[in-house]
């Protein structure tokens, strides 16, 4: 059930707004956040997790004031540059893998944080779900039709492997348009999720990003890049993502998450290479030229 938008004073500004169902107002030094009336469990685990990111050093930004009755909080504002803006506006090598490295680097303080959420204890992401979604969205828009049965048995071998491996708390979305820079200061926004995951999730949804294109400097952030663990769960993750991107880009009318299908079916093919699953990538390799020469992603 969606919050009527009538209420909201008519000089906040409508901000583009995220992945989710939430909406998004800029006010005077604040931002408006509205949450669906049945969203409960998501605004408790942001109000939940904020206290925690912020008790364990990582800056987040601070509610300001919230009403669980009309399901809307008031955000400090940390403006509009996201860590793809600040990347791209950084002028050389050095400076880049400097905000890489600094980012990055917060992982092993996100996995230390008390893992208990405010629901179900030790919450794990489902990798099942994450995956089914996937073919499910993929399967009657970008892959049109075509035959993905090698891509369901993949999916099955994708989720036994990463269910058998370590979990670790994970920040679940760590990407680098949920990082907000002001005066050169990392903020972390979108945290409402943190829960149990694959090892790697957040080092790979970082390292992979759909949004920006490391492939020049990941090296130096991460030499370990092509260890198997790490490339399973960076192939689930983007995946997911392609999923994510084609439920929203053409089935929510947000027309802007298909630019970042190229990039992530890229990724896709760097990891079945790396992992040496050499049928599977000839296939994927294949896929991928139809969908891109047929504009899928425009």
């Amino acid at each position: 059930m969606k919050q009527p938008l009538s209420d909201v004073p008519s000089d906040y500004i409508l901000l583009k707004g995220d992945a989710s169902s939430r909406t998004y107002y800029r006010g005077r030094g604040h931002i408006l956040v509205r949450y669906p009336l049945d969203a409960g469990e998501s605004f408790d685990n942001y109000v939940f997790w904020t206290k925690r990111y912020l008790a364990g050093g990582i800056c987040v930004p601070e509610i300001l004031n919230k009403d669980r009755g009309r399901m809307e909080m008031k955000l400090e504002d940390w403006g509009d540059i996201d860590g793809v803006s600040w990347f791209q506006q950084l002028e050389t090598r050095r400076e880049k893998v400097k905000f890489v490295q600094s980012v990055y680097r917060l992982i092993p303080l996100i996995r230390s944080l008390e893992q208990e959420s405010p629901g179900e204890p030790g919450k794990r992401i489902d990798v099942e779900f994450e995956l089914d979604f996937f073919l499910k969205h993929t399967g009657d828009t970008i892959f049109n039709g075509r035959d993905i049965a090698w891509l369901m048995r993949l999916c099955d071998e994708i989720v036994r492997i990463l269910q058998g491996g370590d979990w670790k708390l994970a920040h679940r979305d760590y990407h680098f348009r949920n990082i907000l820079v002001r005066n050169g200061k990392i903020c972390v926004i979108d945290f409402q999720d943190t829960r149990q995951a694959p090892e790697f999730y957040d080092h790979v949804s970082l390292l992979f990003d759909n949004y920006l294109d490391l492939a020049k400097i990941v090296s130096e952030v991460e030499p370990n890049r092509d260890y198997p663990a790490m490339r399973w769960a960076a192939l689930q993750r983007n995946l997911k993502a392609l999923g994510t991107f084609s439920w929203f880009g053409y089935k929510q009318g947000k027309t802007w998450f298909r630019e970042s299908i190229p990039l992530a079916m890229c990724h896709v093919a760097s990891h079945l290479h790396t992992l040496g699953l050499n049928a599977e990538a000839k296939m994927w390799r294949k896929l991928m030229e139809s969908v891109l020469s047929e504009g899928k992603c425009e």
